[in-house]
């Protein structure tokens, strides 16, 4: 038998590659500088040279910009923009073409097997255009994988020298890279040319840097991360995302420390702070008490329903959302779990129940105080607070003496151990320990020494002219001070009933209980020497007037 005609049935790898004659092109810098200098531009030529000279066309283009090769392949944006493209292309190219191998990676052994990934599975070769190396034969492929290897005993050498200059340049206090937002960067090696003028390294606020000065002081008040971020851009015109806003809360940049793995400890920054360490501490004590609910998450409000999130259902007692009928431009508020409805924010002509926000602010009005009540109220805080001033003042007096008789002891338990040369330091040291915790409680709790009193009656005017109108306090306020006054009035929010638009609340403010215990007293009886001293003593005490001062 003639084995011979059967060989047109014997399938040729080498003639199958050959009719592909598509590749496509990686160019690649590792800094800006490299970028500026024409070095991609002088890739391209190669691989287009090389192209032409052994008949092969290029159909995509990729990289063409700077980006590190020292780490892992993933962590390049545009190398996985041409390995994902490799990877679901349905026609493959022949080849990727590169000018030095240095261009593909300077990983070392993961370098190796993605380009092993590439031939094996894919069918995709790696060419080197400057030395007309290709993976297409195995000789060559040992020598690429040399390569590779040897590209990445280099960086790791360069990196033995750089080391060391880069702990001394971070160890001065200096930044590496681009600083925050906020700030602007002078020096040789920084990016806009206007700021290369001056010799070293020079970091100052910017004004964007001012800006953000303020929102670090709301978050340290107290204010949540998507009224901080409505606030800028509705007042400053500036923008920046939830994710950057809730990083820079815990930078510690912007206090004018430096903190680098590197170093494995903080050094003091050779920059302007942008906030004090007072605002730094307030806010990571908000960041770290603060505990979301679960399964829910607050929607950011609007103007027009900031109720949103504050208010819960009477039905269900989910909180209640809200949304705009986009095609009517009527805004709702929605029990979440659609137990209550939708409900009209506001009150219209052809609405048949009041609109949520205007049944909020009567409620509101229902808690005013009128003008006698004022004066009874007053009268009867101010003589409180003046009992409460007396009993710190002679507590802060008590206090005092005992810090001396303290500071007496310890001074005379040290003169005793300097003056004896047998004296026991354990016992010494124990004692020693003792007076200074002690006098430390007693320092601590002088700290909380009673306040002028003219500045209470002061705060006590303000608190008690907002009583008298917080209906249209909150009705003309934007939504940054209807959010405040909701929350400082009604900490825990309200329930609402959908049927009636009722409010009602287990938890407020403690001035505003007792004005809601005096409207109640009204309402039951008409004589007004009821005894309403009942629940005042718990506003005075303790934390004085400051509670109910809202901070408007």
């Amino acid at each position: 038998m003639d084995l011979k005609e059967f060989d047109k049935y014997i399938k040729s790898d080498k003639a199958e590659a050959n009719s592909n004659k598509e590749i496509w092109m990686y160019t690649r810098v590792s800094s800006k500088e490299q970028f500026t200098n024409y070095s991609i531009e002088d890739q391209i030529r190669s691989i287009k040279e090389y192209a032409k000279q052994h008949g092969f066309v290029i159909t995509q283009q990729h990289g063409g910009t700077y980006e590190s090769a020292k780490g892992d392949h993933l962590t390049r944006k545009e190398f996985m923009i041409l390995y994902n493209n490799v990877l679901v292309a349905k026609h493959k190219p022949f080849g990727i073409a590169i000018k030095f191998l240095s261009r593909f990676s300077r990983s070392g052994g993961s370098a190796i097997g993605l380009v092993e990934e590439l031939v094996t599975k894919m069918g995709v070769h790696l060419i080197e255009t400057s030395s007309g190396l290709t993976t297409e034969n195995e000789r060559d492929r040992i020598t690429i994988y040399d390569k590779l290897l040897e590209s990445r005993k280099e960086n790791i050498q360069r990196l033995e020298r750089t080391l060391p200059a880069m702990k001394d340049f971070l160890a001065e206090g200096k930044w590496l890279g681009k600083p925050p937002r906020g700030y602007t960067m002078y020096g040789k090696r920084v990016t806009n040319a206007n700021n290369r003028r001056y010799d070293g390294q020079k970091i100052e606020i910017n004004e964007e840097g001012e800006i953000l000065k303020k929102a670090w002081n709301w978050k340290a008040e107290g204010m949540a991360d998507v009224d901080i971020r409505y606030k800028l851009l509705d007042k400053y015109h500036f923008k920046i995302s939830k994710q950057n806003i809730s990083a820079m809360w815990r930078k510690p940049f912007y206090v004018g420390i430096l903190t680098h793995k590197m170093l494995g400890k903080s050094v003091k920054g050779n920059w302007p702070p942008l906030i004090s360490m007072k605002i730094w501490d307030k806010v990571q004590d908000r960041l770290d008490s603060s505990t979301r609910k679960a399964g829910y998450e607050k929607a950011p409000v609007n103007e027009h329903r900031p109720l949103t999130g504050f208010i819960y259902c009477s039905e269900c007692g989910a909180p209640i959302t809200s949304y705009i009928a986009k095609k009517k431009q009527v805004h709702y508020y929605k029990c979440q779990h659609g137990a209550g409805g939708n409900m009209n924010a506001y009150t219209t002509p052809r609405s048949l129940k009041p609109g949520v926000n205007d049944s909020f602010i009567d409620f509101l009005a229902n808690l005013e105080l009128d003008e006698y009540d004022r004066e009874l109220l007053s009268n009867q805080i101010l003589e409180l607070t003046h009992e409460h001033q007396l009993e710190k003042k002679a507590s802060s007096e008590s206090l005092k003496k005992e810090l001396i008789k303290l500071q007496n002891k310890l001074d005379k338990v040290n003169d005793k151990f300097f003056m004896s040369d047998s004296a026991d330091e354990t016992a010494y040291n124990r004692v020693k320990r003792k007076l200074e915790n002690e006098i430390k409680s007693v320092e601590e709790k002088l700290e909380d020494a009673p306040q002028n009193l003219s500045n209470q009656e002061n705060l006590l005017i303000k608190a008690l002219n907002f009583c008298q109108s917080m209906s249209n306090h909150w009705a003309s306020g934007d939504i940054h001070q209807k959010i405040k006054i909701q929350k400082t009035l009604f900490p825990e929010g309200l329930v609402i009933n959908p049927e009636t638009r009722q409010y009602r609340t287990n938890k407020m403010n403690r001035l505003i209980s007792v004005i809601a215990e005096i409207a109640r007293d009204d309402k039951d009886s008409k004589n007004k020497k009821t005894t309403r001293r009942g629940g005042l003593s718990s506003i005075v005490a303790g934390t004085g007037l400051e509670p109910v001062t809202f901070g408007l």
